[in-house]
């Protein structure tokens, strides 16, 4: 598929082209590691500020900022919530049995309110650790992937179009293993 493969090249094309490959992972990294905090809505602020203390990319943080949104978050809540519980030691809450048709009424609150406290520390816990692995894991990744594109792009610019491929190489038309 042609099209996917033009939307990778022009997705690493706009992750910094000209910057060394580690501060285009740094800055993505952080994004990514912002959008896993617990801090919904503050995202973009947090991405900004680290962006220019840090002096990352800012179009590259924010891309990373819209890894967790309203169409991830759901699966990823399912796995912060317990992890979360496993961090903090924290028995699973009966949420299931509170009286979710009294949502409106102030009692709801006074009885749910320990409850949806502790099960809000947990997940928030989950996100936190979840945003340190993804941000590690999204800067080790990027890194190999823009080196070995760019090597790759470098190794197609260095050959001159219609020019000969090397004997044995794979492009060579005349060498029967190619084939």
């Amino acid at each position: 598929m042609a099209d996917k493969r033009g939307f990778k090249a022009r997705f690493l094309e706009m992750l910094g082209r000209n910057d060394p490959p580690e501060l285009v992972a740094a800055s993505f990294a952080v994004g990514v590691t912002i959008s896993f905090t617990p801090l919904i809505g503050l995202h973009w602020v947090i991405a900004l500020v680290l962006a220019f203390a840090l002096k990352l990319n800012k179009v590259d943080v924010l891309l990373g900022t819209l890894v967790v949104n309203p169409i991830t978050i759901g699966p990823v809540s399912a796995l912060a919530l317990p992890l979360g519980r496993f961090l903090l030691r924290a028995e699973r809450e009966a949420i299931a049995h509170l009286p979710w048709k009294e949502f409106f009424s102030p009692s709801f609150w006074t009885t749910a309110g320990p409850r949806m406290r502790a099960v809000g520390l947990q997940w928030g816990a989950g996100m936190f650790l979840l945003s340190i692995i993804a941000g590690a894991l999204t800067y080790v990744v990027l890194v190999k992937v823009i080196r070995t594109r760019r090597a790759h792009l470098a190794a197609e610019a260095s050959v001159p179009p219609g020019a000969i491929p090397p004997p044995g190489s794979a492009d060579d038309p005349d060498d029967p293993a190619a084939t």
